[in-house]
């Protein structure tokens, strides 16, 4: 709630002040997407070993792909608000057991708000804001060459975000950006932090 209102409080902000120039524009970014779980990843590696009795083996993704669509309203040089959906593919962990094996992914989407600052006369910009999001988490199970899939839970909630760019304007009036942002608490579950390293086009 702080953080809705802190934007809420932004938005005014940007609109008290005269304006060189307001355009709404949108844009699409793709890039990486990272989680790190290799703390989790080894907690429930060592569960399975002390529940089985057996040496359990463990491995698991540290990236996979993400991707963004956005509006953004600017108003003046420096100061925007964007608005826009993002999504992630799976972060994959592997457990392995004799004769047996079990595999987590969990995944990110949801929409996203932030202000959005470039700095006078150059090309970085940061921003700040909040997300609302869902976390899916998906299980199965192998045993003796059979798979099993045990569901997917569905997990809401909202977290912060802030991020950090460049620019580039292009001579056709589009722009080129190249940034990484930081969602924090996916799903509103603490520590399921994902990193965004993208590419993006605003046109």
């Amino acid at each position: 709630m702080k953080i809705i209102t802190g934007l809420t409080l932004g938005l005014l902000l940007i609109s008290s002040f005269p304006a060189k120039s307001e355009e709404f524009s949108f844009g699409v970014s793709g890039g990486l997407s990272f989680a790190d779980v290799g703390d989790y990843a080894g907690d429930v590696a060592q569960t399975i070993a002390n529940a089985t009795g057996s040496t359990t083996t463990y491995s698991y993704d540290r990236g996979t792909w993400a991707g963004r669509l956005f509006g953004s309203y600017s108003h003046g040089e420096s100061l925007s608000l964007e608005v826009g959906y993002f999504i992630t593919g799976d972060i994959d962990i592997e457990y392995s057991i004799t004769g047996a094996s079990a595999t987590e992914a969990f995944s990110g989407h949801g929409l996203d708000a932030a202000l959005r600052y470039k700095f006078p006369d150059s090309k970085f910009f940061i921003k700040g804001g909040a997300h609302k999001s869902t976390l899916s988490y998906a299980s199965s199970i192998t045993i003796g060459g059979t798979r099993v899939n045990l569901g997917t839970i569905d997990t809401d909630g909202t977290g912060a975000l802030g991020g950090i760019g460049i620019e580039t304007s292009q001579e056709n009036g589009s722009s080129t950006i190249f940034g990484y942002d930081f969602y924090a608490s996916v799903g509103g579950i603490d520590n399921s932090d994902f990193g965004y390293l993208y590419y993006g086009v605003i046109f």
